[in-house]
């Protein structure tokens, strides 16, 4: 199963749960066509912000989507965010499937 695929079925999960909105942010670099370079971040821009963000039982959520086989695979950048976030009371973690998240 490709992370996409599970990052759609986490949050077809997520989205059917009371309480619960989350959404696919797209973290991907922007690319500028007539410069012919990716942009670099703005000043209020991080690297390894979490794949779903979402609000859950009027919690920040926070989740880093990875294969099983990826999952203790985390960038150093990911890895920080991760810890900022959780450091500020949010809920904040990787998983490979529902069942993970269930288990959050």
């Amino acid at each position: 199963m490709l992370e996409k695929d599970i990052e759609n079925a986490i949050l077809d999960y997520l989205n059917f749960m009371p309480n619960c909105f989350a959404w696919k942010n797209q973290n991907v670099g922007v690319f500028d066509s007539k410069k012919q370079l990716y942009r670099k971040l703005g000043k209020h821009q991080f690297r390894g912000i979490s794949d779903i963000i979402g609000i859950c039982h009027g919690m920040p959520l926070f989740i880093e989507v990875k294969t099983p086989k990826r999952k203790n695979n985390l960038s150093e950048h990911q890895e920080a965010f991760l810890y900022k976030v959780k450091e500020h009371g949010a809920l904040a973690f990787v998983d490979c499937s529902i069942e993970d998240v269930k288990e959050e």
